[in-house]
């Protein structure tokens, strides 16, 4: 089946589809929703500093040299060991995940201040039960001794 479609620029562009069989169809459908799946996986995971690579590889930190044609020579990387530029692999700047993993720390930092906080109030409470219960206790002893002598 030949199909004819204009794109954007006004260019025509010719497409050939052949018509495959539907079961291996879908396998390819499904194989396509995977990878892209995967893609969305593996860039939701990029946060912080990483220890393992989507494909269970190594992460190794990387420094660009000048022979690299980078723009920022010397820029250092987290980087899968197995690493292809077909986004299934790790390559994260060295500078953002640093970043990113003391935004994390500070924040779980800010989390523990607060749970201490709540352990000193908790603190002032139990003492302050604990007053009371021993006021209780000598007024039963006084109103058992009044009853029962």
């Amino acid at each position: 089946m030949v199909s004819v479609s204009v794109n954007v620029w006004g260019k025509r562009k010719v497409s050939v589809s052949l018509s495959m069989d539907p079961s291996e169809e879908r396998r390819h459908s499904k194989k396509q929703k995977e990878y892209c799946d995967m893609l969305g996986l593996v860039e939701d995971s990029q946060y912080g500093i990483p220890r393992r690579c989507a494909c269970v590889g190594r992460i190794i930190d990387e420094v660009r040299g000048k022979e690299d044609y980078d723009s920022h020579p010397g820029k250092r990387y987290f980087t899968c060991i197995n690493y292809e530029d077909n986004g299934l692999h790790y390559s994260h700047p060295w500078v953002v995940g640093v970043q990113e993993e003391m935004e994390r720390l500070r924040k779980r930092l800010e989390e523990a201040e607060e749970v201490i906080k709540g352990v000193w109030s908790l603190n002032y409470q139990i003492e302050s039960l604990q007053e009371q219960v021993r006021s209780l206790t000598v007024q039963v002893g006084t109103l058992e001794k009044v009853c029962f002598d």
